[in-house]
């Protein structure tokens, strides 16, 4: 066993599963893998405009995607928000990183991964959008979607944001930035604040940090063989 860990030891740290997909995708012949995440987040303050919110992401968003290889949406409702966000994986690994580490100006009481998937066939938006949906409700706090509930909302959400994208044609068109202004009155099944505050507690959606924790931290496998003392004897073959 001490040869085994001494073994380990002058490997040097082992892979991430991140490491090893990446790998994977270089040696299928593939140049970019894109990766679309969508999480939502509650925020220990009601916000009446998305200012603050958008401008502590769209920091983060040009500071680790140039020229627009970072895509996606930011809908920032008083108490929560939702976020899409396309790109490269490392890159959307580091946002995800700076979120848990928000300042004071943006502090987050609970964040749920509710959608990763990886190499998509192409892109929901063309550019990073943001948008802000008022709500008239007094509502802070909801119970935490079961299973069933959580998975149909945040299919929900997915296919809003698939339709979404399309209706966004250009940061500096007059009509989307009008669709912007008013995005539930523009955009058809605009998500409540209720769904968004009822995924956020679900246990059935990791947050960020246990998210983090799997694809972007390295591997490591302990064998039960080398658990238990005297070691087996090598398999012969």
């Amino acid at each position: 066993m001490a040869d085994t860990l001494r073994s380990q030891l002058e490997a040097g740290p082992r892979d991430s599963l991140l490491d090893v997909i990446l790998n994977k995708v270089a040696k299928a012949g593939k140049n970019v893998l894109i990766t679309r995440i969508v999480y939502v987040a509650r925020m220990v303050q009601r916000h009446n405009t998305m200012e603050s919110v958008r401008l502590q992401l769209s920091r983060v968003i040009d500071k680790h995607g140039q020229d627009g290889e970072l895509t996606g949406f930011l809908l920032v409702y008083p108490l929560c928000y939702i976020h899409i966000i396309e790109g490269k994986t490392p890159q959307l690994m580091a946002v995800l990183r700076e979120v848990l580490t928000h300042g004071s100006e943006l502090r987050l009481t609970e964040t749920r991964v509710i959608s990763s998937c990886e190499d998509v066939p192409a892109r929901y938006f063309n550019a990073w959008y943001a948008a802000f949906v008022p709500s008239s409700s007094t509502v802070e706090v909801m119970d935490p979607l079961d299973t069933f509930g959580a998975v149909k909302s945040a299919s929900n959400i997915n296919a809003f944001l698939r339709k979404a994208g399309p209706e966004l044609t250009s940061p500096q068109d007059p009509e989307t930035r009008r669709k912007l202004s008013s995005v539930d009155s523009s955009l058809e099944d605009v998500p409540a604040q209720e769904v968004v505050l009822s995924l956020a507690p679900t246990e059935d959606a990791p947050t960020v940090t246990e998210y983090l924790e799997i694809f972007d931290s390295p591997v490591n496998v302990d064998l039960e063989s080398e658990q238990v003392w005297p070691m087996p004897a090598p398999l012969k073959y």
